[in-house]
């Protein structure tokens, strides 16, 4: 998987060199380089994350066929069926 670099992938490369900063970066580092291996993610979710929007992160996240699976529990999944009918 040939990833072009965006801006803020850019900025984050450049900055975020110190502490826990360092450490998400190593994290994203190994999490890309599971990608390009061929691997697969499964993400799980507790509580009610919905009403954050992370669906518009993860849904780009599965187009790219990057998730393989989501775990959630029942808050998330009522809070999707009810932004559906919201946004219907």
């Amino acid at each position: 998987m040939s990833t072009t670099r965006g801006p803020i992938s850019k900025f984050m490369e450049t900055n975020y060199l110190h502490f826990n900063a360092a450490a998400m970066m190593d994290a994203a580092k190994g999490y890309e380089t599971h990608l390009d291996e061929g691997g697969k993610m499964m993400i799980t979710l507790a509580g009610a994350m919905s009403t954050a929007e992370l669906g518009i992160s993860l849904a780009e996240m599965i187009r790219q066929d990057k998730v393989a699976i989501i775990s959630c529990t029942g808050a998330n999944l009522e809070e999707d069926i009810m932004n559906l009918v919201a946004h219907s």
